[in-house]
């Protein structure tokens, strides 16, 4: 009797273990959501809805990338952010190309900057891409930015990765042309540089590098790893609210993707850190709705 009660007792335990090892690894896209409500005295606007991607890594989702897709035209866009890395440097480029070809038709407001690993091609094979990118209808913001969307004041605004060589030199030239007056964002792929991102007046800097800590103990460990913050990194994936007078939000909140990288990361698996896609929402100030 005894015996057999051991045995129920193992295959129970077997059984558990399973299904935390299946929960664990779950790599089914999850979409994230985030708000920023625009401060008293915001010039005018609409709410705005927009779309982040990061840190592909030329994955694949489907025939014709088609798990991102559903998820992008299931719901209204006014722009997509592309943060880095959406390209990787050993992986096809295939996946990726298929994916991009396809943004401009769901919003022609698609913003891209590199990732390291983008940079860490052949120079020429690099340059490839950024044609690419261009004829796919994408803004590629290094150095430079626009207003979000037609009839918007939100500025966009975007840096070269830290590879590049031209990283201080692109966020010094972004940061002194954007004006405290009107809500800003930057696209950095980095968040570790959050201290000099905070040095001028960006409300919102969105990012991604950092694939979440890659692993994850829910509600008690955001993250286990992340490239260039080391163990236990501060920034792995989520919100974060900084204060930074020079902004027009008096704070700049760091929005961090844990990004959609997976076969590229095959020999060190996600856990309890699926896949995602952000949808960042941008609220008028109350009374202008």
């Amino acid at each position: 009797m005894r015996h057999w009660f051991g045995s129920i007792r193992f295959w129970i335990a077997v059984a558990i273990l399973l299904v935390i090892g299946i929960i664990a690894t779950d790599d089914r896209i999850i979409v994230r959501h985030y708000t920023w409500q625009a401060p008293h005295g915001s010039p005018a606007t609409q709410s705005l809805n927009i779309a982040i991607i990061t840190d592909l890594h030329s994955c694949f989702y489907g025939d014709n990338q088609s798990q991102i897709i559903d998820i992008l035209t299931s719901r209204h866009i006014d722009a997509i952010v592309l943060g880095g890395d959406i390209y990787d440097d050993v992986l096809p480029q295939a996946h990726a190309d298929v994916l991009l070809s396809q943004l401009s038709a769901i919003t022609p407001n698609v913003y891209y900057v590199n990732g390291n690993h983008e940079l860490y091609l052949p120079h020429d094979a690099y340059q490839q891409i950024e044609q690419k990118i261009r004829q796919y209808g994408i803004h590629i913001l290094h150095d430079q930015g626009q207003a979000i969307s037609a009839d918007s004041p939100v500025m966009i605004w975007g840096v070269s990765d830290p590879v590049s060589g031209r990283f201080a030199q692109d966020l010094r030239t972004v940061g002194q042309l954007a004006k405290a007056q009107k809500p800003n964002i930057l696209i950095s792929h980095r968040p570790e540089h959050i201290t000099d991102y905070t040095r001028y007046p960006f409300d919102i800097v969105i990012s991604g590098h950092a694939h979440g800590g890659q692993w994850r103990v829910p509600y008690l460990i955001n993250g286990l790893f992340a490239p260039n913050q080391g163990i236990l990194p501060k920034y792995a994936g989520g919100s974060y609210q900084l204060p930074n007078p020079s902004s027009h939000s008096q704070q700049t909140q760091l929005i961090v993707s844990r990004g959609l990288a997976r076969e590229s990361t095959r020999y060190i698996p996600r856990i309890f850190n699926r896949p995602e896609v952000v949808f960042l929402t941008i609220n008028p100030q109350s009374g202008q709705l």
